[in-house]
């Protein structure tokens, strides 16, 4: 079975349009309100035939929402199900959706994600903070990663336990996930979809350029932070073992480098 989650804040009618279209697909919708208000209401009741409302009381953030759809999948799949992350605006298109649960189907344990072209038809401040997170990314994981900020995911269910425990509640939630799986060496794979943006300033999204720019680098600084230490404790412990047990320690540099 495949799942489809669709976080939702203040979404238009093309959410409608696209519930529709990935039901009739055979996959199981779940669209998560993330208080987006009495006024969008009629939205949410007019797809609830066809998909899982969850309701957050009051706006608690993308990363938020994502958790509460994986919470609930999580007391219902069973084995090798699968789950795609889209958003609700329109930017990702059925067929894209469609390929990565595919990958996903085929590939365990392996994060799907679905990379658009960082070229001319991205808005600017998209285009430019795509480029500067890939940079940063690959500096500090090793792992190159062609669009950091796509919303367009997929993976097995039986990652959800990890992905659960990934911290982040908000936009910054999207960039801890690939930080995360490239730190514990899981398989990402890369699938070109198709790049839509409504007009040049991508009005639809609700990414705070700012704000929520200063919280994804703030996770990025934690986890560099955070790999620093690891080789600092690291080389404390073997000067440690140098000065207490000087002959261990080369015996262990010396069968290093036999192998």
């Amino acid at each position: 079975m495949s799942y489809v989650v669709i976080p939702a804040y203040c979404p238009d009618r093309t959410l409608v349009s696209l519930v529709e279209q990935m039901w009739e697909t055979g996959c199981r919708m779940i669209v998560v309100d993330d208080g987006s208000g009495e006024e969008y209401q009629s939205i949410f009741d007019e797809i609830s035939d066809v998909s899982v409302i969850l309701r957050h009381p009051e706006n608690s953030g993308k990363g938020a929402a994502i958790k509460s759809a994986l919470e609930y999948i999580e007391q219902k799949h069973s084995h090798r199900d699968v789950v795609g992350i889209m958003d609700a605006d329109g930017q990702h298109l059925p067929e894209d959706m469609l390929k990565l649960l595919e990958a996903a189907q085929d590939e365990s344990h392996t994060l799907v994600l679905g990379v658009r072209s960082v070229g001319h038809k991205m808005p600017p401040r998209s285009r430019i903070g795509n480029e500067l997170t890939r940079s940063v990314f690959h500096l500090i994981s090793g792992v190159r990663v062609s669009d950091t900020q796509t919303g367009l995911r997929a993976f097995g269910t039986e990652m959800i336990p990890e992905f659960l425990v990934i911290e982040g509640e908000r936009y910054g939630y999207e960039m801890n996930v690939p930080i995360t799986m490239a730190k514990k060496k899981v398989h990402i794979r890369e699938i070109p979809i198709k790049t839509i943006y409504k007009d040049d300033d991508n009005s639809t999204s609700h990414f705070r350029t700012v704000r929520d720019s200063l919280r994804i680098y703030k996770d990025i600084l934690k986890f560099t932070f955070s790999s620093f230490s690891s080789f600092v404790l690291d080389y404390l412990l073997f000067s440690g073992m140098m000065l207490l047990f000087p002959h261990t320690a080369v015996t262990i540099l010396t069968a290093g480098k036999k192998t």
